[in-house]
């Protein structure tokens, strides 16, 4: 299979809860691939618990938070992320699809 690449940009509308952040990270953990959320040039994993949870915790109201996923099946993995994250964001654009070259990595 195929690794893919795909982000999403959405505004900050409410600060996230303990709840939805647990859920942001169960999902990320569960995933076969990579979730990082970026904001304000900061990156964050979102399967590190302790730093999702600061960083979620200090993202700004009306603030712009990418949402980033790398591996396989990654429309559905954001579709996922981004229904936890209802109530708290707007979306505002979706990027297509991009397909990796496996040889190729990038670092957060």
């Amino acid at each position: 299979m195929m690794k893919e690449i795909i982000s999403t940009n959405v505004i900050v509308r409410n600060k996230f809860t303990m709840k939805k952040m647990l859920e942001i990270f169960q999902a990320s953990k569960q995933y076969n691939g990579s979730t990082f959320l970026y904001s304000n040039h900061k990156a964050v994993d979102a399967t590190n618990l302790t730093k999702l949870v600061s960083f979620l915790l200090t993202c700004k109201t009306k603030s712009t938070l990418k949402i980033i996923v790398e591996g396989e099946n990654v429309q559905e993995h954001l579709d996922l992320i981004s229904s936890i994250c209802m109530g708290h964001v707007s979306v505002l654009k979706i990027s297509q699809k991009r397909f990796l070259n496996t040889t190729e990595t990038f670092q957060v």
